[in-house]
């Protein structure tokens, strides 16, 4: 299984978007000495996604030291129903894009999430 690992500045903020917005489920967090949240792993159907508080992230991996949230990492999510999440997504966030057809023969659309990471949907393929 693969999970993949963003950056934030609040694991609060970005777990409630992603559960809100995106129709994730909590799986498991952790809290620093403060009791502050600094790790979250939610989950949607077999996709796992975490969330790493910026300071403990950095700490962790020299590479990100000069990055910002939201420039280390783009997703795409393949979604049987395009029009249904587009609906879904659209009042609350920010849109790159409209549902289009692509040059490769999909039809998809990008926004960012809370963080600024760059989300893109396209229609699943049988």
């Amino acid at each position: 299984m693969i999970t993949l690992e963003l950056m934030t500045d609040s694991v609060d903020d970005s777990v409630q978007f992603y559960e809100q917005v995106l129709g994730f489920d909590p799986m498991a967090s952790e809290v620093d000495e403060a009791g502050k949240k600094y790790w979250a792993l939610v989950t949607k159907g077999s996709f796992r996604l975490s969330f790493k508080r910026t300071d403990r992230i950095k700490a962790e991996v020299d590479y990100l030291q000069n990055l910002e949230v939201g420039s280390s990492s783009c997703l795409c999510f393949q979604v049987e129903n395009l029009t249904e999440v587009y609906a879904q997504v659209q009042a609350e966030c920010k849109l790159l894009d409209h549902p289009h057809l692509t040059p490769c023969g999909t039809t998809q659309f990008s926004m960012q999430d809370n963080n600024g990471y760059i989300l893109t949907f396209e229609a699943a393929t049988s």
